[in-house]
């Protein structure tokens, strides 16, 4: 049983530092910079305001995944490539 215990929280620990890589490979491949994004999805959506930001991958790239709210308490969410800086989709 014991050995049990000690396998689980080795293979735990694998898992961790695999998904830590992960998003520290994200954040290496990315040229925009997390203010840029913010800059960049604020102003296509005049008024509005940044609350959340998030790196993540979106259809195979690496996007800042921004959500912002307006004047009038509508939410947006605003994927820009980390690449190049576009806007790969509004939702």
């Amino acid at each position: 049983m014991r050995y049990m215990l000690i396998v689980a929280i080795f293979a735990a620990g694998l898992v961790g530092n695999v998904w830590a890589a992960s998003e520290g490979q994200k954040a290496l491949e990315a040229t925009i910079s997390m203010e840029d994004a913010i800059r960049i999805a604020t102003q296509s959506q005049p008024g509005s305001k940044p609350y959340e930001v998030e790196m993540e991958t979106e259809n195979g790239r690496v996007t800042y995944r921004v959500q912002l709210v307006d004047t009038d308490k509508k939410k947006y969410k605003v994927y820009v490539d980390a690449h190049d800086g576009k806007i790969v989709a509004k939702k």
